[in-house]
């Protein structure tokens, strides 16, 4: 935060406006290569379901734009080898373990049902644990309140996304591990713009599983709307959001698309 006179983002965030639901964050960097096409899905049914008439060609034609716009802002690549992967997933496998025998600090770990998040170098409040419900009102954690990134997650993966040049040397000081059960979701949000950078980096284990974007969650029984974009993500791959991806539409995971244990390690600053 060179030349804006603070050294934390706590100041900084203490000093901002209240945050407005129109706010957009910037976008990032010129991230260009294409994700795989989605598979094909009924639009015509979509639309049916989320205003109960028939599509027209002007409404369809703005979908395509939109998901077009996503698209723009993932860029995605294989960088993690079986092997590799295999490694990994034994380290976070000793993450589970420390935290069942209770070795990590309190706001390290954050267990939902068929979901548990490990915070690391910086935690957030979120969700139910906010005072005041809805975007902008995430807040820091205390500095040390959460543990410091472990050492293999320098070492096994932000070294390998550095050297591919996916992110600057020195970038990441946040990482969380969401660890899903088969049926586990996370619903449709925005990465706090007012908290995070972009780009956002995941890297996903464990299992093949799907980043949906644009989607409304119903609840009572749990129900979740066809998307504007499925991205098929991979064991192994990593997922780069930035631009409209990140910031002018939700992303979540639909319970339908946790099929296996699934685990991804989210990068950020």
């Amino acid at each position: 935060m060179a030349g804006t006179g603070y050294t934390d983002l706590r100041e900084k965030l203490k000093s901002m406006m209240p945050y407005r639901d129109g706010h957009k964050g910037g976008s990032g960097g010129g991230l260009t290569r294409d994700p795989p096409e989605p598979p094909p899905y009924d639009r015509k049914r979509r639309h049916q379901e989320d205003s109960g008439s028939e599509p027209s060609d002007y409404e369809e034609q703005k979908e395509e734009e939109e998901a077009q716009k996503v698209k723009s802002g993932i860029r995605q690549l294989r960088l993690f080898s079986a092997e590799e992967c295999a490694k990994i997933e034994a380290r976070i496998e000793d993450v589970v373990s420390r935290a069942e025998k209770g070795l990590y600090k309190e706001h390290t770990v954050d267990r939902a049902p068929l979901r548990n998040k490990y915070f690391f170098g910086e935690g957030y409040t979120y969700g139910s644990q906010l005072q005041r419900r809805g975007p902008g009102q995430e807040r820091l954690y205390p500095r040390g309140e959460v543990d410091a990134i472990p050492e293999w997650v320098h070492d096994l993966v932000i070294r390998k996304l550095v050297e591919h040049r996916v992110i600057p040397e020195g970038f990441v000081n946040s990482a969380v591990i969401n660890d899903y059960q088969p049926g586990g979701c996370i619903v449709s949000h925005v990465d706090p713009i007012h908290i995070f950078e972009r780009p956002i980096v995941s890297v996903s284990f464990f299992s093949d599983s799907a980043l949906c974007f644009g989607c409304k969650f119903q609840f009572k029984p749990i129900r979740v709307s066809e998307p504007v974009l499925f991205l098929p993500v991979k064991r192994g791959s990593v997922t780069v959001l930035s631009g409209y991806a990140a910031d002018e539409i939700t992303h979540c995971i639909r319970p339908q698309d946790i099929k296996e244990r699934r685990a991804v390690i989210i990068l950020r600053k």
